[in-house]
């Protein structure tokens, strides 16, 4: 495969013009989205009338007219197939279960896997045999969004019973006699720092079976992606949504999110995707993968990221009467390209996939945004490569084990997000990996900052210990609250800050100058650096000076052309109100 990530073009809408439009500065790769489900407002995804018609029954007009109208903008156009494994409404009826909302319930649900397997080969034998020579890409979707998320809160059903079970018995558990109750499965022994914890003893039954419930899940893709891997006799690359242990934080186990490492270990799993994140994307903020970047990077996969930031034009009426207004928009022309610059920059520096998702339309419709993105494919073809991470001192340590322990917490008490806000303005890069990565990280990082790792076992504990000796680390909230026998706090090396909700960008930028990190602004704000490389996003203008880790002569910015001399190690731009800002240091 090619070592220049996707840059692409996505929407749900038709919108030849705008498909026009990438397609005249460059762009090759586009998404078809081959749908027949429907979204959270219960309206269609897919534009074209559906494929699946019946048990066994389909008609692939509508994807080849799909196919075409691609073929037709950009002849050597390549494609990102994406397969609607959610059940068209009629096969939701049939198996009185809708895998949209409750997927691991489908999953267990032998007659609705049958046919949903016997679409998926219809499908891509239709699909190789006309059109293979032009799909770089197939993507298996299911679930809420389309994006593997659950949401049956765990209730049971006769064959989830039964592939619980049997679960329970091949990883040598306690075989249960049932699935947990509702009380049981959401019952919380401790309260710590304002957040709902289980514990390993009063709530076995609970992390047992929701350590599970993500299993299962992970399973289903596996098999789905084997299915597709058998069916396509030539290179090619697989990607599926998943692992937003950042995002869904609470939820995250409810969702079935949290066998993210299992899955990214596949051989048969090339990429992750994820939308930005959804917290912090105003300006002067940071957005984001949703899932661990380090963690994929260490099992040599690559993440897809997906811009689907609003800006001011966006068109958020889907129907005369259903609308998503509520999504928050950037608020001028000017932000949308210091957005839309920041999150072309944040998705550059990790080596990662992207596209641009033009969800309903009218995402892009303004000289300015057309300029931009026009540049942000100029520079892709200069400087993007897979193997291309930014060189952080900072690592963010999340934990999959310590997810199972979170209780039903409010969005007042969200463990993640206040952390990742604050690293996203640090002045500095950082990378995200999992507790399980410690001992592979990379020899720059000087700091980690351990967030959610509730389970501190015997082996985590020792290589907690090891890092430590050589690396400062910073613990928010609560850690180490039991070894996964007893609750037990863990002694934690390094600095405690207990109150997560008060963590902020002066504080982490504090405990990194002490460990001798370094930070190239004298503010808080969104910085990556790598390669020569270095970007700066600011919401407010005015002159900064930016202090280099290397001596320069000169720093090109790289949007404007413009020339800049360095003093040395530093320099001063003068930024606008708002802007990103992107430089070559030589």
């Amino acid at each position: 495969m090619s070592k220049k990530p996707f840059f692409a073009y996505r929407s749900f809408w038709k919108e030849f013009e705008t498909r026009r439009r990438f397609a005249d500065f460059g762009v090759k790769q586009f998404v078809v989205f081959a749908g027949h489900s429907t979204n959270s407002m219960g309206e269609p995804y897919c534009p074209y009338p559906p494929v699946w018609k019946w048990f066994n029954s389909y008609d692939f007009a509508p994807f080849d007219e799909q196919m075409e109208d691609n073929l037709r903008i950009c002849p050597d156009a390549e494609i990102l197939c994406m397969l609607d494994l959610n059940s068209p409404l009629w096969l939701a009826r049939h198996q009185n279960v809708d895998s949209y909302s409750e997927v691991t319930q489908a999953e267990c649900n032998e007659g609705w896997k049958k046919q949903t397997k016997n679409f998926v080969q219809a499908l891509v034998e239709h699909a190789e045999e006309k059109y293979g020579k032009h799909i770089v890409s197939y993507i298996l979707m299911c679930g809420k969004t389309d994006e593997w998320m659950d949401y049956s809160q765990g209730v049971e059903s006769e064959g989830k019973r039964k592939a619980y079970l049997a679960w329970s018995e091949r990883e040598g558990l306690p075989v249960p006699q049932d699935i947990p109750a509702w009380g049981a499965r959401e019952h919380v022994s401790h309260v710590v720092d304002r957040l709902e914890l289980r514990d390993p003893q009063e709530d076995r039954e609970a992390l047992q079976y929701w350590r599970f419930h993500s299993e299962v899940n992970v399973d289903s893709i596996l098999e789905f992606a084997s299915q597709v891997r058998g069916l396509v006799h030539r290179p090619f690359e697989l990607g599926v949504f998943y692992g937003y242990i950042l995002e869904l934080e609470y939820a995250t186990v409810r969702c079935g999110h949290l066998a993210y490492e299992r899955l990214e270990r596949s051989p048969d799993i090339d990429f992750v995707i994820s939308p930005g994140d959804y917290h912090d994307r105003t300006m002067g903020g940071g957005s984001g993968f949703m899932t661990p970047n380090g963690t994929v990077k260490r099992y040599h996969k690559d993440c897809l990221y997906e811009i689907d930031h609003r800006t001011t034009t966006a068109n958020m009426q889907l129907t005369p009467y259903v609308s998503m207004n509520w999504m928050d928009s950037w608020k001028s022309v000017p932000e949308d390209v210091a957005g839309l610059r920041r999150e072309f920059c944040r998705t550059l520096f990790h080596g990662a996939h992207l596209w641009w998702f033009d969800m309903w339309g009218k995402f892009y419709t303004t000289p300015e945004h057309f300029e931009c993105l026009a540049k942000c494919r100029e520079l892709w073809e200069q400087y993007a490569d897979r193997s291309f991470c930014p060189e952080a001192e900072v690592a963010l340590i999340v934990s999959p084990e310590g997810g199972l322990y979170i209780g039903r917490n409010d969005y007042d008490h969200l463990l993640h997000e206040p952390v990742l806000k604050a690293c996203n303005r640090l002045g500095t890069p950082y990378e995200v990996y999992s507790l399980n990565d410690l001992p592979h990280l990379p020899e720059r990082i000087k700091l980690a900052i351990f967030v959610g790792c509730i389970q501190l076992n015997a082996k985590a504990q020792s290589e907690v210990s090891r890092f430590a000796e050589h690396h400062a680390c910073l613990w928010d909230g609560p850690n180490g609250m039991t070894d996964g026998l007893t609750w037990t706090p863990q002694k934690l090396p390094g600095t405690t800050f207990p109150n997560y909700t008060e963590i902020s960008p002066e504080i982490l930028r504090e405990a990194a100058a002490k460990a001798g990190v370094h930070l190239f602004t004298e503010k808080p704000c969104p910085v990556w650096y790598g390669r020569n490389l270095l970007s700066v996003h600011c919401a407010e203008g005015g002159p900064m000076k930016l202090s280099l880790k290397q001596p320069a002569t000169q720093a090109v910015e790289l949007f404007s052309g413009r020339v800049f001399p360095v003093q040395g190690l530093s320099f001063t731009y003068d930024f606008a109100t708002p802007e990103t800002a992107l430089f070559r240091l030589e």
